[in-house]
Parts: structure tokens; C-alpha cells; sequence
């Protein structure tokens, strides 16, 4: 059995790093619980004869579901590699920002475009607080600290 001791001298490295593991467990209970929210709610999109067609062609329930957790995996992929938190939250507005140009721009209706731009914005409303947590913050003297 090994075990690392850190004295009051030593920098940690540990706490600057957030742990692949957890960013990988919430980042999958995020990605499952919004997909399942954006999953229901172009379900109630469809029931109320919203077309969700791009292209003539319609958009599979599922497919809600499965680009989410793409999403989600990207998310956990971009903490994993900013690990600040500050960082992460300005990466990961602006990439939604520009996920939002297609869903803008490719159906013809309005409905469409509203439920699709909805959709995005509620799974990182979801996904990207969640892993945000599990990231440090920057102290005002440079030095990083935990949460």
C-alpha cells in the first residue's frame, strides 16, 4: 500500500487538478439527466405538432437524447483539460453560444427553431454547472484553490 503525504511546505499538486473519475461521474449523471429533459421536451414539441424537420427531414426523438450526451462528453473532455473553473465557464458559454447557430439557422419554422434552440440551452443550463463544480477556482494571488 502506498500513500502521499503533502507537508504545510509543499504545494499541492492534487487539489489544482480536478479528478478524471468524478468529472467523468458527473459529467454522466448530467449528460443522463439532461438528456432526458431534452429528450421529453421535444417529445411535448412533437405532441403539440411542432415538426422538428430540418431539411424536409425530421429529427429523431433520439437523437435529442444521444447529441446531449455527445455534449455532455464534450463538457466533461473540456474540464478535463481546462481545469479552471473561470476558464471553463467562458469556454464552455461561448461553444454554446455557437452551437446555437445551426438550430438558427437550418429549419424553416419558427417552432422548430425555438424548441431546438430551447433544447440546447436547457442541457447546458443542466451540464455545465455540474461540471463546473468539480473545478478549482483561481485566488485573487494566483495560488489555486478548491471549489
Amino acid at each position: 500500500m502506498t500513500s502521499s503525504h503533502t507537508t504545510g511546505h509543499e504545494p499541492s499538486v492534487q487539489a489544482a487538478q480536478p479528478s478524471t473519475l468524478l468529472l467523468v461521474r458527473r459529467g454522466g449523471l448530467a449528460g443522463a439527466f439532461a438528456a432526458v429533459c431534452t429528450t421529453a421536451m421535444a417529445a411535448i414539441a412533437r405532441a403539440a405538432d411542432v415538426s422538428l424537420e430540418v431539411d424536409a427531414a425530421a429529427i429523431p426523438i433520439a437523437a435529442f437524447a444521444l447529441w446531449t450526451l455527445v455534449g455532455a462528453a464534450l463538457g466533461v473532455l473540456m474540464a478535463r483539460l481546462l481545469r479552471a473553473r473561470r476558464r471553463f465557464l467562458v469556454v464552455t458559454v461561448v461553444a454554446t453560444g455557437l452551437s446555437l447557430i445551426p438550430p438558427i439557422a437550418l429549419p424553416d419554422d419558427s417552432a422548430t427553431k425555438s424548441v431546438l434552440v430551447a433544447a440546447h440551452l436547457l442541457a447546458a443550463t443542466i451540464i455545465i454547472p455540474i461540471l463546473s463544480r468539480g473545478l478549482t477556482t483561481v485566488a485573487a494571488n494566483g495560488g489555486a484553490r478548491d471549489r
